[in-house]
Formats: C-alpha cells, sequence, structure tokens
C-alpha cells in the first residue's frame, strides 16, 4: 500500500470536510442575520428609555472559575498584610478618628496606597451608599457583582470611615470546558427583560455594566458567569437586575 498516497487522501478528505463545514456555518449566520434584519424592533413598540446607555463594543466571554483566598492561610500569606487584621477569608480593619473620608475619590486613593491588591478593585457607583462605600474585584476590567468574596466594603457614619473590610478571588482563569461566546448587547438585553416581563414598556435604563456573577461557592471554591448588571427605575421604583450575557438561560436575578 503506498501509505504516502494515502496520507494525502486523507488530508484533501479533512481539508474538504472543513471547507463544507464553514460553508454551512457561513450560509447559517448569514439566514440568522437575515432573521434578525427582517424581525420587528421590540423596542420601537415601547417607552423604554435607554438614552443613558453607551455604545457597545461586542466582547468575548466565558465561565470563570477561582478560590475564595485565606488570608491566614501560611501558602497565601503576604507582607503587605498586617496579621492582626486577618481573620481567615477576610481582612479588617478598624479607625478611630484617622479614618478616611467616605468619598470616592479618597477611598480609591486609599486603596491605591494602603490595601493589599488596591489595584484590582474598582468603585461600585451602583450598590454604593451614604455609609456604605463599595469596591468590586476585577478580572480582567470587569468588575466581579455584588458579592461578599470578591470585594472591599468602608463602613461609616458621617464623613468619616469607621471599618473596612477585605475580600478576594484569586486563581481566577476560564473554564476549560467551556466556550467563550460573544456578550450580548444591552438592547439584547433590555429585549429579554421586557418580553419576560421584568420591566414595562415605560422602564428607563440608568445604567449598564457587564461582569461576572459568582453562582457557585463551595469549600472555597467559586464559579462565575458573565453577566449584565442593569440598573432600572420603573414604574418609581429603583432596582438592580441580573442577566446572562451570552445564554438565553439562567436566572434573572433581581434586587431593589
Amino acid at each position: 500500500m503506498d501509505w504516502k498516497l494515502t496520507k494525502s487522501l486523507y488530508i484533501i478528505v479533512f481539508l474538504l470536510m472543513n471547507v463544507a463545514l464553514i460553508y454551512m456555518y457561513l450560509n447559517e449566520r448569514q439566514e440568522s442575520v437575515e432573521e434578525i434584519q427582517e424581525s420587528p424592533d421590540v423596542l420601537s413598540t415601547t417607552d423604554i428609555d435607554m438614552s443613558n446607555i453607551e455604545k457597545y463594543e461586542p466582547v468575548e466571554m466565558n465561565v470563570l472559575t477561582g478560590a475564595v483566598q485565606d488570608f491566614s492561610d501560611e501558602d497565601n500569606q503576604n507582607s503587605e498584610v498586617d496579621e492582626d487584621t486577618v481573620s481567615g477569608t477576610k481582612i479588617t480593619e478598624e479607625f478611630e478618628e484617622d479614618g478616611p473620608s467616605m468619598t470616592e475619590q479618597t477611598l480609591q486613593t486609599y486603596i491605591d496606597e494602603n490595601v493589599y491588591r488596591g489595584h484590582d478593585y474598582q468603585y461600585d457607583n451602583v450598590m454604593s451608599t451614604s455609609d456604605q462605600v463599595i469596591f468590586n474585584q476585577l478580572y480582567e476590567n470587569f468588575p466581579i457583582f455584588n458579592h461578599e468574596t470578591a470585594r472591599i466594603i468602608f463602613h461609616g457614619e458621617g464623613s468619616q470611615v469607621n471599618s473596612m473590610e477585605q475580600t478576594r478571588l484569586m486563581n481566577l482563569e476560564e473554564n476549560e470546558y467551556t466556550l467563550s461566546l460573544t456578550a450580548k448587547s444591552p438592547k439584547e438585553i433590555v429585549e429579554e427583560l421586557y418580553e419576560r416581563e421584568s420591566i414595562s414598556s415605560t422602564a428607563v435604563i440608568n445604567a449598564a455594566r457587564l461582569g461576572y456573577y459568582i453562582i457557585l461557592t463551595e469549600e472555597n471554591n467559586a464559579i462565575l458567569r458573565p453577566k449584565w448588571e442593569m440598573h432600572v427605575t420603573d414604574q418609581d421604583i429603583s432596582k438592580t437586575i441580573y442577566v446572562d450575557a451570552t445564554t438565553d438561560s439562567g436566572e434573572i436575578i433581581e434586587s431593589e
């Protein structure tokens, strides 16, 4: 048997199969695009206000895995962390009269200069209040939303900080068993919310952020899904809604 000829035939057949698959994929994609273009614009029949939403640049995202950092673990100890402030997976610092002021700029500077891995956190203008200022941990510039295991919280009364709590996820990486998918646009998310009757036809979308939401923590391990955070005012009620960014499945999580 001529193995060289057989090998060449295998390669040719393989290439032809790939060309056919690519053709089928492009054909199906074109049909999907045409269907979208021909379908009516759901939001055009409503008074939903999206004027505050910035232009969306498509980005691919994947499920993340990570671990809750135990600051008391000898393998994770760092000279930047004061051992007296550590309690397992949390760093707690108490302030007396010398605490920083409860303003975004002052606290961002304080975090950058004084807090362990402070540059990994970003101010949360949606969840912060006058007596509780929150900074979310980031993964590649995307915030990890509203979860006790990946944030810094400053507590205070009046203008001064009384205490600070820090938690952190480590070893964050994309899950090797799932695919990266293009995140849906804010408009697609709003259409989904409207069609699922999570918002009314007169809702105002105040802000939209793309990030990650922790869906599972078990034995200090964490799984995070890409989600959109939508800050909405609807019928005089303000609420924050979290929606899967890459799939049409998954629970819509709402907090007022």
